[in-house]
């Protein structure tokens, strides 16, 4: 909630990924963050949570990456991301058509 300190009370543990007080139960995960993005701490240990709550979890850490690289769409980095992400939808959904 704006205005208000990150956890306060009456904020939904959901507002923030990472605050989930059990992961257990969730979702097949597809989690990605660049190196150097001020929330990758954050992302490690959501994954970490996810991981050992059984949850089945794929994780990528691009290199050199910073908040939102994937607006970038002619970067290595961001076709790389795709690259991934993608793959990781088709083996989750099966093959995916263009």
């Amino acid at each position: 909630m704006v205005g208000t300190e990150p956890g306060a009370a009456g904020v939904s543990p959901y507002a923030a990924a990472s605050r989930v007080p059990s992961a257990a139960g969730l979702p097949r995960t597809f989690l990605c963050v660049g190196s150097l993005d001020l929330f990758a701490v954050e992302n490690l240990a959501y994954a970490t949570k996810l991981i050992e709550a059984g949850v089945p979890t794929e994780l990528h850490v691009y290199a050199g990456g910073y908040h939102g690289f994937q607006m970038m769409p002619d970067a290595q980095l961001t076709k790389a991301y795709f690259r991934d992400f993608l793959a990781s939808l088709s083996r989750f959904y099966g093959r995916l058509t263009a």
